[in-house]
């Protein structure tokens, strides 16, 4: 029997994590506080703790699934700690850019759209601290792939059971990448 699986899409507001994830296969049952909101008119509160319950069911029956995260907290790299004590099989998609304005501008963008806002305050403070986690997360991950969804998405760093591979480009050096990473 295969191992379960946890796929989660990280990330700072604003980096593009949903739609890159839009075009992307999920992993077992898909829980998005988002949509729990939407769906059951509650608060933004509610609906986080709702998903949280949700992962927690999943977790404990040993189900696959997929999550979506700003990463801004130990909280769901808590979550993955427990999965990967049970057995799971941890997969990761961190997208990022490479500046907290850009993340800003385009979540008033996404305000303009009928989309979620988000304080701006948060957006800079959960920027930093998003990166922060990420070598974390990478630790805790069978496989990782960071995408600088600056301007287009490109895959800047992978790993798997074949190793990593540090990739550069016009935002993003490798010796930039590898200190994200503390490597």
């Amino acid at each position: 029997m295969d191992k379960p699986t946890v796929l989660v899409f990280a990330g700072p507001n604003g980096s593009g994590k949903s739609t890159l994830m839009s075009g992307q296969p999920i992993v077992g049952i898909y829980v998005n506080a988002d949509d729990i909101k939407m769906h059951r008119r509650c608060s933004d509160l509610e609906a986080a703790q709702e998903a949280e319950l949700i992962r927690e069911s999943l977790l404990h029956s040993l189900m696959s699934f997929t999550f979506e995260t700003v990463l801004s907290t130990e909280r769901n790299l808590i979550l993955l700690e427990r999965a990967k004590e049970k057995g799971y099989k941890i997969e990761s998609v961190f997208v990022l850019t490479a500046d907290a304005e850009l993340n800003v501008e385009r979540v008033k963008a996404r305000v303009l759209r009928g989309g979620h806002d988000v304080p701006v305050d948060k957006i800079r403070s959960r920027y930093t601290k998003s990166l922060q986690m990420l070598k974390k997360l990478v630790g805790l991950s069978d496989i990782c792939v960071v995408v600088d969804n600056t301007k287009i998405p490109e895959i800047i760093y992978k790993k798997d059971e074949n190793g990593e591979v540090f990739l550069c480009n016009d935002f993003w050096e490798e010796p930039d990448v590898r200190a994200l990473l503390d490597k």
